[in-house]
């Protein structure tokens, strides 16, 4: 399993954010208001994560039926999403809602969801020696735990803002629209580059070009687990140590494509130099002096930024995140009896 998640239900929470500033979500007025449910999940990502992984992880999280509004064995209670509690409200006037959903639960409208993250790295380990001693060897590198948590933020909002736009009939922000337009675009051209930079052969054994660095042609979370600084594989998928005929061979490998990686620099580098001197004057623009590669190819523009502020509404679903590789504090009251559950995906 690649995402580890733990999931708490809560009246209302408070969530230290920069070491410095306590938000709170969920019930303000009393912490024990029956109108308010939420989800506090802690998060923790293997290194074979991928972005796909994290995608599943978000909707799983919002369409898992945990919550309850009122007290658990309460005789009226009944277990909801997060998803099915805001699809419930189909617009903002109750009396409307009666008219175009007769179905709907009438708890639903006053009902307040939120949701709080929390980066726990900790929830990949292995305990070994009976509990003498605990490992954390299958957890992602903290870079890479860092854009797996961020992206996984965006994917939550993401979906509930999807959702928010659909229950209201409102368009979604030309921002998002453009940002999400550009990701899709920009995780094709990488597949495509991908496919472009590896071979097989008969044997599906992959043949890296030489303009991939030596660090990353290894990096197949389907098949390794672990890599040292180098990039170079330690463990096999399910964590275990490599034999030594496997890392043999897969040191041959590595060998022989930081030889053609530094060629392939080598050559690279005196066609640019070669290059420059033969036509560096050729090129000027008599206007601005600018090179003719530069008026023709512009650098690639970053996605645009989010700007979850003022698009998602806290009123529709209030979502706090906590601070990656920063001190956690937490405070939150649940009446709603058993509300741990864990799983992985």
């Amino acid at each position: 399993m690649s995402v580890s998640i733990v999931a708490q239900r809560f009246r209302q929470c408070k969530l230290l954010l920069d070491e410095t500033d306590w938000v709170t979500v969920g019930s303000t007025s009393s912490p024990t208001n029956v109108n308010s449910c939420g989800l506090l999940a802690y998060i923790s990502f293997a290194s074979s994560a991928t972005r796909p992984d994290v995608e599943q992880a978000a909707a799983t999280l919002l369409n898992l039926p945990i919550l309850t509004s009122g007290l658990w064995g309460d005789g009226e209670s009944r277990t909801v999403s997060i998803s099915s509690t805001l699809m419930a409200k189909t617009t903002k006037d109750p009396a409307e809602n009666d008219a175009k959903n007769p179905d709907r639960k009438p708890e639903s409208d006053g009902l307040k969801c939120s949701i709080a993250i929390v980066p726990q790295a900790n929830l990949i380990s292995k305990v070994k020696q009976q509990g003498k001693s605990i490992q954390y060897h299958g957890q992602s590198d903290k870079e890479t735990g860092r854009e797996l948590y961020e992206y996984f933020c965006e994917c939550i909002r993401s979906k509930l803002l999807e959702m928010q736009c659909e229950i209201r009939s409102e368009e979604l922000p030309k921002w998002y629209t453009r940002r999400r337009d550009y990701l899709s675009e920009l995780d094709l051209e990488q597949k495509r580059q991908r496919q472009k930079h590896s071979k097989t052969d008969d044997n599906k054994q992959p043949f890296p070009t030489p303009d991939i660095p030596p660090q990353d042609i290894f990096r197949d979370g389907s098949k390794y687990s672990s890599w040292d600084e180098n990039g170079f594989p330690m463990k096999d998928a399910n964590g275990e140590e490599l034999s030594k005929a496997a890392t043999k061979k897969l040191k041959k490998i590595y060998d022989a494509h930081c030889k053609r990686h530094d060629t392939w620099k080598e050559q690279n580098k005196n066609n640019d130099d070669d290059s420059k001197s033969t036509n560096g004057d050729q090129n000027k623009d008599k206007t601005t002096g600018e090179t003719g590669d530069n008026l023709a190819v512009k650098p690639p523009q970053p996605p645009p930024p989010m700007q979850w502020e003022g698009s998602l509404d806290p009123e529709f679903c209030h979502v706090v995140a906590g601070s990656f590789g920063k001190r956690q504090g937490l405070e939150f009251v649940s009446d709603m009896g058993p509300f741990v559950h864990s799983f992985q995906v």
